[in-house]
This record gives structure tokens, C-alpha cells and sequence, in this order.
């Protein structure tokens, strides 16, 4: 019923009880009146001399007696017909109300388990709430969800009862069949009526009661299987489950699935990742290339792949996402490693002086050449060069190099012979080379020599997930370095990194945590430990990713969410606590909240009291 037509109802009832008041005690005055005018006739008679007038009168006034003793047994049977209607109407309106109170209590629960449902990224957070608010809901006394995996084997498994407390299961002799029963068949459980057990607390086992429970079991299901099952026990003072009970939990578990096989695909994946990067690290030297997002995942399977072999490789990539870091990694995993690594910037060395030193030069080659001198490729023969900004080289020396590559030959300045060299080559540049063919600035001969292999670096904003293992691994090293006892970032600085877009990337991070290391007079790095100009771009949001696909817009979200709604419930409950001295009940009071939905609040915000000794008094009712 819509809560407008409700109120209607009430109003009628109140206009119908007073009418009943107002009619009934006009109707009870006059017969009273008329009772005190026959008393007074009857007491006139009194003591006079029976006479054929006196018997007359007396007559009529029996008469009149009889008439009003029909009037009032009539007005008695209206009065009660018209009592049994009002009480009727007040008991349908009671029992509505007590239903709509249930509703709102169960919407408001439902509303902040999905708000918890599409924010949070902690899964054992997600099964706690999602247990917690079906216990609540169908006003348990306890409950237990569990998860299996696919090959059926017990993944996750929660018990808690109406106190958002872990408890043991009572009285699970059914269970197990029940829970069996439904994950073959994918269809809700409903037994009630089942006698138990109970012993009144202080009192011995021989006074155990017998005690009516009844049992609720719904699968957790998706389009295509079913990943557990949610079960919760009623005691006899709750009633038996409804169907209706049945098919709002059903509903409730059907919805939180898709969000429970969401996190567990993701932490699926998430290991996955995190086994391949452990497995390729173990293999291969990566010991300077840190990662654990998928894009970087992929990076490392490449190299991988390719490190042992003699194909020319391009990365391309922006300044500071480790280009030579990852040319290091394809040497020194390679059959060359024992050999000489060479890097050379081609945009470091002007272009008067680098042929000279990829290629070298002979003694009076030209002025100031007062010896023979060997060249890059000479020198690294049998290893790697690694010719960074490649995008840099003039004309003439990418002629060179084009031909070098297609036959491991070249001539020393001043030289009129031939040399050989057996030398791999890795490339990198900044630049768009595609685009640079467009433009006539770079050799499209070239490129494709020089493009066999190609590995895209991502940018530091594009795996945000590396930021906070990339920090705490400068952290360590700079501590080393500096002599530094740190025991970390704080929240809101790594908050603060993982909102900036970091334009110079890893070199920019590694950079910033250096100076922080530096500067530092506490014993963990702190917000004010962080450049002005990060601060100044996390704040203003300059450091936000628009989304592109449905994924990012998602995470946005979630973002949004602990970031705006989120800090300001965390504060809404370190309010209450301090007000009311650490203790929970109080808090809870204050706040106009259920215990249990406070608590489950400052769950969800890792929240604890400073005084938990205060907390062990006996609850105190919130206000309604």
C-alpha cells in the first residue's frame, strides 16, 4: 500500500471514532434523561393509595419502561456492532502499519547493501554485508552463505547471527542436506514447523525446552551456475518462513551474485596475473621492472617470448615508463647476456659526434683524431646495443644504420674497410614513427627493420594499480640509500598519488618518493611530505581519467563513492564515537542508528573504537 493512501485510512478511522463518541454520547445522555424523569415519576407514586388512577399511571410508566429497555438493547447491540467494526479496522491498520514499518526497515537495508554491492572492492567485506543485511531482513536468528568453487570445494564460508557477530551453527543437523539439496536443484528450500532444543541461559541441559524453528536456504545463482548458497534460521517468537520470505530472498541473492561472481572473477584474473608475473620473474631477471596490472603482465610474457632469440625489437613508449630497464631485461635474459649491453641516446649526442661513436674512427680521420678509436658496434660485438630516441637520428646516419642491419656491416670514419660486428639491436623512442614516415623525418626501409618485434609501454596513469607497489619498492630503496627508518606511506598520501596523472611516469614517481624520503621528519611519509604541485593537481582533479568504457566508468565510481560519500560517513562515525566516549551502543543512539547497521558501517570503513571496554554494556535502543 502506497504510503499516501495509508495515511487516508487513518484519517477516515480517526473521523469514524469521532463520530462514534459524539453520536453514542448524545444517544447515552437521553436515555439517561428520560431513566431520571421516570425515576422522579415513580417516585411520586410512591406511598399514595392504590386506585384505578394510580394503577393507569403506573401502567403507562411500565410502559415506557419497556420502550427504553428496547431503545438501550438496541443501542447495546449498535454500540458493540459499531465497537467490533472500529477495533477490526484498528487491527487492519496496526497490522499495515507494523508491515509498512517492515518495508521501510527492508528497503533501507536493501539500499545500503547494493550501494555496498557496487562500491566495494573488498570481497570478504561484500559477503559480510550481504549476510548480515539477509539476516536482518528476514528477521534471523542467525545465517550462514557460503561459496564453492568450481570444482565444487568450499571457498568462502561466513555464520553470523543477528548481531553481526560470528557465531557456530546451532542446531545444523539439517543443513548440510538442505544446502546439498539446493545447490543441486537451484531452487529455494522453505521447512518449517521443526522442533528444537533450546536451554534457557544459567540453566541446566535437563530443562531444555522444546523450541519451533524454522529454515530458509536460496541459491546464489547466475545465468549459468550457482556459486553458494545463503541460509538462515528462525525461532518460533519470528514465525515460519512465507513464501513471500522465500521470494524476496531469492530475489535479494539473485541480484548480489552477479556482484559476488564479479569479485571472483577478479580475483581470479587478479592471481592469475600475480602467478604468471612470479612465474616469468623466477625464470627470467625482472628484478628491476615492477608490475603486477595486466598491461605490464603482458609486457613481461613478451619479453619472455622473444629474449632469447636475435629479432630487433622497438619500444615505444613515453619518457619515464623504463624503456631501458626493459631493454636490460631482453639482454641480460637472452644467450648474449654475457656480452656487452651498450644504450646510447641518440637525442644526447650531437649529431657531429654520434656516427663517430656508433661506428668509430680511424687516426686522422679528422682534426683532433690523434688515434684509433672503436666504435659502439665494434665494442658491444657478440651483445646488445640499445639505441634509445631513435626518432632522433639524422638522414644520413639512419641510412647507415639501415644498412648495418641488413648486413651486421659498416665503415669506420676514415676507414676504407669493411668491418663486421655480431650485435643485436633494441630500439626505443617517444615518438610516433608511423607519423614520422608521414612527415619524411624518418625512413620507412627502416622502420620496418627496426619494427620485427614491437612492445608498447603503457603510461603510468594507464596502470594505476602498479603505483602503490612501485612506492613502497622506492620507499625501501631510497630508506637503504639514505639511511632512513620508514615504515611506509600514510592513506591520504597514497590517496593523493593515485589521483595525480604522473606525466613523467615512473621516473616522475620515483623521483617524488626520493625527495619525500629526503625530507621527511616522521616515521612514515605524509601528505605534507609531497610536492606542492601533486597536491594542488590531486585536488583540483587534474589527475582524473575520464572514462571510456563501461569498466572505467564503473571504477570512476567506486572512486567517487569512497572519496565523497565514503569519507563523509567515515567521519559521521568517528563523530559519534568521540561524542559518545568510544562506545558503540551510545554511538549508535546518538546517531539514531541500529547497533547493527552501525556497526556494519564502521566495518565497512575500518573503523574501531578507542575504548572497547566501554562497548560491553548492554545495548541501548535506538530512537525510531
Amino acid at each position: 500500500m502506497h504510503p499516501y493512501k495509508f495515511s487516508r485510512k487513518l484519517d477516515r478511522f480517526q473521523q469514524d471514532l469521532a463520530t462514534f463518541k459524539s453520536s453514542y454520547s448524545r444517544n447515552i445522555k437521553v436515555a439517561t434523561q428520560e431513566l431520571t424523569s421516570l425515576r422522579e415519576v415513580f417516585d411520586s407514586l410512591s406511598g399514595i393509595e392504590v386506585n384505578r388512577g394510580s394503577r393507569r399511571k403506573l401502567k403507562l410508566l411500565d410502559s415506557h419502561l419497556q420502550k427504553l429497555e428496547k431503545e438501550l438493547s438496541a443501542a447495546e447491540s449498535d454500540l458493540f456492532e459499531s465497537l467490533s467494526k472500529l477495533w477490526r479496522n484498528y487491527l487492519r491498520i496496526k497490522n499495515r502499519a507494523e508491515d509498512l514499518s517492515k518495508e521501510r526497515r527492508i528497503y533501507r537495508t536493501l539500499y545500503e547493501l547494493l550501494t555496498v554491492v557496487y562500491s566495494e572492492r573488498n570481497i570478504q567485506i561484500l559477503l559480510d554485508t550481504v549476510l548480515e543485511s539477509a539476516v536482518d531482513i528476514m528477521s534471523a536468528e542467525y545465517g550462514c552463505l557460503e561459496i564453492y568453487s568450481q570444482d565444487s570445494s568450499l571457498q568462502f564460508k561466513l555464520t553470523k547471527d543477528s548481531t553481526g557477530s560470528e557465531v557456530e551453527l546451532k542446531n545444523s543437523n539439517l543443513k548440510p542436506a538442505v544446502t546439498e539439496a539446493v545447490l543441486a536443484s537451484g531452487n529455494a528450500i522453505t521447512i518449517g514447523g521443526l522442533l528444537s532444543e533450546s536451554v534457557p541461559s544459567g540453566e541446566e541441559e535437563e530443562q531444555a525446552e522444546e523450541r519451533s524453528v524454522s529454515l530458509l536456504c536460496v541459491p546464489l545463482k547466475t545465468n549459468d551456475k550457482i556459486l553458494g548458497t545463503i541460509y538462515v534460521h528462525r525461532e518460533e517468537e519470528n514465525g515460519d518462513f512465507a513464501v513471500t520470505d522465500s521470494e524476496l530472498l531469492s530475489s535479494l541473492a539473485e541480484k548480489v551474485a552477479l556482484a559476488i561472481e564479479s569479485h571472483l572473477l577478479f580475483s581470479e584474473l587478479q592471481e592469475e596475473q600475480e602467478k604468471l608475473i612470479e612465474d616469468l620473474r623466477k625464470k627470467y631477471e625482472f628484478e628491476e621492472i615492477l608490475g603486477a596490472s595486466p598491461q605490464m603482465a603482458k609486457v613481461l610474457s613478451t619479453v619472455a617470448d622473444i629474449a632469447d632469440t636475435d629479432s630487433t625489437v622497438v619500444i615505444e613508449g613515453e619518457s619515464g615508463t623504463g624503456k631501458e630497464l626493459l631493454a636490460r631485461a631482453i639482454h641480460f635474459n637472452s644467450g648474449r647476456a654475457k656480452k656487452p649491453f651498450i644504450p646510447i641516446n641518440c637525442a644526447a649526442i650531437p649529431e657531429t659526434l654520434l656516427e663517430s661513436e656508433l661506428f668509430g674512427y680511424e687516426k686522422g680521420a679528422f682534426t683532433g683524431a690523434v688515434k684509433k678509436k672503436l666504435g659502439r658496434f665494434q665494442i658491444a660485438n657478440g651483445g646488445t646495443i640499445f639505441l634509445d630516441e631513435i626518432g632522433e637520428l639524422s638522414p644520413v646516419l639512419q641510412v647507415k644504420l639501415l644498412r648495418f642491419l641488413s648486413t651486421q656491416e659498416f665503415e669506420p670514419l676514415g676507414s676504407t674497410q669493411t668491418s663486421k660486428s655480431d650485435v643485436r639491436i633494441i630500439t626505443a623512442t617517444n615518438r610516433n614513427l608511423s607519423e614520422m614516415i608521414q612527415t619524411g623525418e624518418f625512413r620507412e626501409d627502416l622502420y620496418y627493420r627496426v619494427n620485427v618485434i614491437k612492445i608498447e609501454l603503457p603510461p603510468l596513469r594507464d596502470r594505476k594499480g602498479d603505483v602503490e607497489l612501485l612506492t613502497e619498492h622506492f620507499i625501501e630503496k631510497f630508506s637503504k640509500r639514505y639511511d632512513r627508518k620508514l615504515s611506509g606511506i600514510d592513506d591520504n598520501a597514497m590517496e593523493t598519488l593515485l589521483r595525480y596523472n604522473f606525466p613523467g611516469n615512473v621516473r616522475e614517481l620515483e623521483n617524488t618518493v626520493e625527495r619525500a624520503v629526503v625530507l621527511t621528519k616522521a616515521t612514515q611519509i605524509g601528505y605534507g611530505d609531497l610536492p606542492d604541485y601533486i597536491k594542488s593537481h590531486s585536488n583540483q582533479g587534474d589527475g582524473e581519467v575520464f572514462p571510456k568504457t563501461n569498466r572505467e566508468l564503473m571504477k570512476t565510481k567506486r572512486e567517487l563513492y569512497r572519496k565523497t560519500i565514503g569519507e563523509l560517513e567515515r567521519r559521521f562515525l568517528l563523530s559519534a564515537l568521540e561524542e559518545a566516549g568510544g562506545n558503540i551502543s551510545e554511538a549508535a543512539r546518538r546517531a539514531q542508528m541500529q547497533r547493527k547497521q552501525f556497526q556494519r558501517l564502521m566495518k565497512r570503513h575500518n573503523v574501531t573504537t578507542a575504548t572497547p571496554e566501554q562497548d560491553k554494556e548492554a545495548e541501548i535502543p535506538a530512537k525510531t
